[in-house]
């Protein structure tokens, strides 16, 4: 395995490993299922653990996205195989902005939120408009990361890249990402970085 790839596949299992630890950190772990009330409680109780966990999922995102785009990059030139790849890694990357978006604008307005609630003030109409622009990006985030990934992983079961059965449970993965939001309407991101983690572990297995 060349370095650049090694360091493609490091990146993809740091990324999900990133996003776990700032996900359960212990003063927020609660935050993500919590009601309305509590959750605002929370951040209003701990902001600077509500800023860096967003912080590090924003740096779990862009070290995923290099991870794929070093990966994709490193394959053989000159095939389709290899574009395709990287078009779906530059999809991802995109996907990703979308993703660090919201988290910018909820790492600034749940804070600004949860004081109004506080302090007894009305927050309607402007929290719903936050919703609505979250919900949006989130939206676009979840169905274009999901359909970025099965095409990349249906590419490196095709090409060899990491072993074929793997890489096909992560299309499925990818796959149940986007079915189960199109049904239910939301989709934990985590679900996103299993794929990647998968092809992350299989390149440092060497499990080609």
């Amino acid at each position: 395995m060349t370095d650049v790839l090694t360091l493609s596949a490091a990146l993809l299992v740091a990324g999900p490993l990133v996003f776990v630890v700032c996900m359960f950190y212990p003063p927020l772990w609660r935050v993500w299922t919590v009601p309305r009330e509590e959750h605002l409680a929370l951040v209003a109780a701990h902001p600077f653990a509500w800023r860096m966990a967003n912080v590090g999922f924003t740096v779990a995102t862009v070290t995923t996205a290099a991870g794929l785009v070093l990966m994709a990059g490193s394959m053989q030139a000159g095939n389709g195989p290899r574009a395709v790849a990287l078009v779906g890694s530059f999809a991802y990357a995109i996907a990703g902005t979308l993703w660090c978006a919201v988290l910018a604008i909820r790492t600034r307005t749940t804070p600004a939120l949860a004081a109004l609630v506080a302090a007894g003030a009305p927050t309607e109409p402007v929290e719903t408009l936050i919703g609505s622009v979250i919900g949006g990006l989130f939206a676009s985030f979840t169905t274009m990361t999901g359909i970025a990934l099965v095409v990349i992983c249906a590419t490196l079961a095709m090409s060899g890249v990491v072993v074929a059965p793997l890489a096909w449970l992560a299309v499925l993965v990818a796959a149940f990402a986007v079915a189960g939001f199109l049904a239910f309407g939301d989709m934990p991101p985590f679900v996103q970085y299993i794929p990647t983690l998968m092809v992350g572990l299989a390149l440092l297995q060497g499990w080609t």
